[in-house]
C-alpha cells in the first residue's frame, strides 16, 4: 500500500512527518513525503521517497519578519501567500498522489489533500503537531489574548470564558474561508474536475485526526470530537550520532552549558539578539551553545567575545545535544519544545507568537521552566534572571526530569501507525 505524506512548513513540521513516515515504512507501507526542496536530503537519508513542492520555508517565514507577534497580521500574510500557491499546490499534490492508496496531510495542506483524495477516491488523514481544534479549554493561539484565558476559573465565570475560548476559533476559520475557499473551489473545478464542495458520505466513519504531541504536556480537552487522537510526540532519533570534535571538546571542558536556539525565526536585527544572548550568559557566568541554523543567532559572531566560553553550532540533532545541557532557551516551536521536554532539562521559552505562546504557557504551568519572556520584551537582564532561575531551582529541575521520563515512555509514532491501520481496515474495500 502506497502512502503520500505531505508536510508544508519548517523543519519543525517536516521532521515529525519523517518520523511518522519511518514508522509507517517499518509497518510495511511504501511511503513518500512531499515537502519543500530544502528537506530532500533529510527525507531521502531516512529511506523515504521525496516529492518536491514549490516555494520555500523562508518565503513563508518572511510573512512574520519584523512583526511583534505571529498572530492576525502574520496569518493574513501567510494566507495571501497560500492564495498565490493554490494552483501550484493542487497541481503538484494531484500529480504526486496518483497511484497512492492513502494521503496524509498536515494542517497547512489539509484542504488541498482532502480534495485530491476525493478525486482519487482514497482515504485521507489529517495530522498536526499543535492543537488547532475548537475547545472551551483554551483559546485559539491566533489572537492577541493570553493562552491562559479561562484557566483556573469556575462557576459562571468559567462557563463564560469557556464559551469565549471556543468562539475564538471562529474568526480564524472565517479568514481562512474568505481568502482560500474561492481559490480552492476554482481549483477543484478546473484542475480536478470536482464540484465546488465535497459531498457528504454516510457510509464512511470520520477519519482519525492525529495530534502529534503528548497528553502529559497538553491534556486532551473533553469537548474535542471523538476522532481527534493525542498520540504522543513523533521523534526522529539519530542513534550513533558522532558530534564534531570541537563540540565534544567544548562539552568535556566544563559544566553542562546552556543551549540557545531560535530555529528559523527571522529578526530585524540578528546581531543585537546575538549580543543580548552573550551578555546574559556572561552575567550568569554560564557557558553556552548557540544554535545558528538559518535563524537569528550568530550573525557577525567572529567579532563578538564573551567572558564565558560560547560555542556556535550550525546544525545538531536535539535528541543528542539537549540531554547534555543544563537548560534549553528557545522560541517555543512545537518540535524544539518537545525535544527539550523529552531531554528532561528546564526550558526557557522566548515565544514570537502562534502556538509558541501556548507551549510557553504549558511549560510554565507544568513547572518545568520559569515564566516565558515574549520576544518583544527580551533583554539581557530578563534572560539572565530566567537562566539563573532555571538552573538553580531544584524543583524545576526535578519536575523536568520527571516529565522527561513520562515522555520517553510514550510511543507516539507507534500509536499513530496503529490508528492509521485500524482506519484503513474499516475503509470500504480496505484491509491491512
Amino acid at each position: 500500500m502506497r502512502i503520500n505524506l505531505f508536510a508544508v512548513g519548517s523543519r519543525g513540521d517536516v521532521q515529525p512527518a519523517v518520523a511518522l513516515g519511518i514508522g509507517l515504512q517499518k509497518a510495511g507501507f511504501d511511503v513518500q513525503l512531499s515537502a519543500f526542496e530544502e528537506f530532500r536530503s533529510l527525507i531521502e537519508e531516512h529511506g523515504l521517497g521525496f516529492v518536491p513542492l514549490g516555494a520555500n520555508v523562508q518565503e513563508l517565514l518572511n510573512q512574520y519578519s519584523g512583526k511583534k507577534a505571529f498572530t492576525g497580521t502574520a496569518l493574513f500574510g501567510l494566507l495571501k501567500l497560500f492564495q498565490k500557491m493554490c494552483s501550484m499546490m493542487f497541481t503538484t499534490l494531484w500529480q504526486a498522489s496518483r497511484g497512492c492508496d492513502l494521503l496524509i496531510s498536515n494542517t497547512a495542506t489539509s484542504m488541498f489533500v482532502e480534495a485530491v483524495a476525493e478525486k482519487l477516491q482514497v482515504p485521507d488523514i489529517e495530522t498536526s503537531v499543535f492543537p488547532g481544534w475548537p475547545t472551551r479549554a483554551f483559546p485559539s493561539f491566533f489572537g492577541p489574548w493570553s493562552p491562559s484565558l479561562g484557566a483556573r476559573r469556575i462557576g459562571l465565570a468559567g462557563q463564560m470564558t469557556g464559551a469565549i475560548n471556543r468562539f475564538s476559533y471562529k474568526p480564524v476559520n472565517w479568514i481562512v474561508s474568505l481568502l482560500l475557499r474561492p481559490n480552492i473551489e476554482r481549483c477543484r473545478r478546473d484542475i480536478l474536475g470536482l464540484p465546488k464542495k465535497k459531498p457528504k458520505r454516510s457510509d464512511i466513519k470520520p477519519a482519525p485526526i492525529l495530534a502529534g504531541f503528548s497528553k502529559h504536556v497538553l491534556p486532551r480537552p473533553s469537548d474535542w470530537e471523538e476522532n481527534i487522537h493525542v498520540t504522543g510526540y513523533w521523534y526522529l532519533d539519530h542513534p550513533g550520532y558522532e558530534p564534531p570534535p570541537a563540540l565534544q571538546a567544548f562539552l568535556d571542558q566544563g559544566e553542562p552549558p546552556v543551549y540557545i536556539g531560535f530555529g528559523s525565526m527571522p529578526s530585524e536585527d540578528p546581531g543585537q539578539v546575538t549580543d543580548l544572548v552573550i551578555q546574559a550568559l556572561s552575567m550568569t557566568k554560564q557557558r553556552g551553545i548557540l544554535f545558528t541554523g538559518r535563524g537569528i543567532l550568530g550573525r557577525g559572531m567572529n567579532q563578538r567575545s564573551s567572558a564565558n566560553p560560547v560555542h556556535f553550532v550550525e546544525s545538531i540533532p536535539h535528541d543528542w545535544l539537549l540531554p547534555r545541557v543544563a537548560a534549553a532557551i528557545h522560541h517555543g516551536g512545537a518540535g524544539t519544545t518537545a525535544a527539550g521536554i523529552r531531554a528532561g532539562v528546564p526550558s526557557i521559552l522566548v515565544p514570537v507568537g502562534a502556538d509558541q505562546r501556548l507551549w510557553a504557557y504549558r511549560v510554565e504551568t507544568l513547572g518545568v521552566g520559569p515564566r516565558p519572556i515574549p520576544r518583544a520584551g527580551l533583554t539581557a537582564e530578563r534572560l539572565a534572571k530566567a537562566i539563573t532561575h532555571a538552573v538553580t531551582d531544584h524543583e524545576i529541575c526535578q519536575r523536568a526530569v520527571d516529565l522527561g521520563g513520562k515522555i520517553r515512555a510514550e510511543d507516539g509514532v507507534g500509536a499513530a501507525v496503529k490508528l492509521i491501520r485500524e482506519y484503513l481496515n474499516d475503509w470500504p474495500g480496505g484491509g491491512m
